[in-house]
């Protein structure tokens, strides 16, 4: 059984879940848990781990354009230190973000991990069941710099000059200190009609959003934002550049439709946003013409 059919299960036995959060009133509520060896590995500074475990929740907020709130958190290690460093990492890494922790639990585990249930508040939650006909697909930043800076922490990488080394930095930055889009998904409630946030990979996170709407879509290949010089420098150390822009997982940027022209959004949110394409009655999705198959992370595959 594929994660994917896992989930189709899940939504047979719980029909209300099937968001990034579930909506109970006007609250969103998501949880999401961080393994040591799948998702972390101790080399990685704990101050990463804590920001890591709460900024993808964080993520699942904003894709329901809602206010983060509170969170309970659960962790488990083998040793006092770890739990011990991971709590003062998140009590700072929660004020940062208005978060108030109010409970959780402590347990004794083989391998660490870190799981946090956040609440948030939405009055009108934006579901991925909403993209209709002729809307238009846009991402909110580009994307790839994850699965470039995953590769590169796992082999290593030796930089040819002094821009590349900033670009293999800033990849594995992206990796290791990804960024919730909360903002951007408050101001998103009344303009986006659907939104999902990437955190399997482009490619699986489209095809969730438009199985929710019973849709297609189309995409303009050259339309879609990679991260900065990915293209230049990724082929040289090793990166196959449109998997990671289809296919790369833990981005965190939004993907969304709304009937607005990419100009007139960007003015209304004050920021960039990018149209890749659009919303289709026909199902499939399809780049450039082409039938592109969900490839992006699956932790039972």
């Amino acid at each position: 059984m594929s994660e994917a059919d896992l989930i189709a299960r899940i939504r047979e036995l719980f029909p209300r879940a099937g968001d990034d959060a579930a909506v109970i009133g006007t609250q969103v509520i998501t949880n999401d848990v961080l393994v040591e060896n799948v998702d972390f590995t101790r080399d990685i500074p704990l101050r990463l781990i804590a920001r890591k475990s709460l900024a993808v929740n964080l993520s699942d907020i904003a894709a329901m354009g809602g206010r983060p709130q509170y969170a309970v958190v659960a962790i488990g290690s083998p040793e006092e230190a770890f739990a011990a460093s991971i709590i003062e990492e998140l009590a700072a890494a929660a004020r940062e973000h208005d978060v108030e922790i109010v409970g959780g639990d402590l347990s004794r585990a083989e391998r660490a991990f870190v799981s946090i249930t956040l609440i948030g508040e939405a009055a009108h939650p934006i579901l991925r069941s909403g993209a209709r006909r002729g809307d238009r697909i846009y991402l909110s930043r580009p994307v790839g710099g994850s699965a470039a800076g995953l590769a590169l922490l796992q082999r290593g990488a030796e930089a040819a000059d002094y821009a590349e080394r900033e670009f293999i930095e800033s990849a594995k930055r992206r990796h290791l200190e990804p960024e919730a889009e909360v903002a951007l998904g408050m101001k998103l409630v009344g303009i986006a009609t659907s939104c999902i946030d990437v955190s399997d990979g482009f490619s699986t996170d489209l095809h969730h959003l438009c199985d929710a709407s019973n849709a297609g879509a189309l995409i303009d290949g050259d339309r879609i934002p990679a991260f900065p010089d990915l293209p230049r420098y990724g082929p040289r150390l090793g990166i196959n550049v449109r998997d990671a822009v289809l296919h790369g997982g833990e981005e965190y940027a939004l993907l969304f439709t709304s009937s607005m022209r990419e100009s007139e959004l960007s003015a209304r949110v004050g920021r960039p946003v990018y149209a890749i394409g659009r919303i289709t009655e026909e199902r499939g999705v399809r780049v450039n013409g082409e039938l592109l198959a969900p490839r992006g992370f699956d932790h039972f595959a």
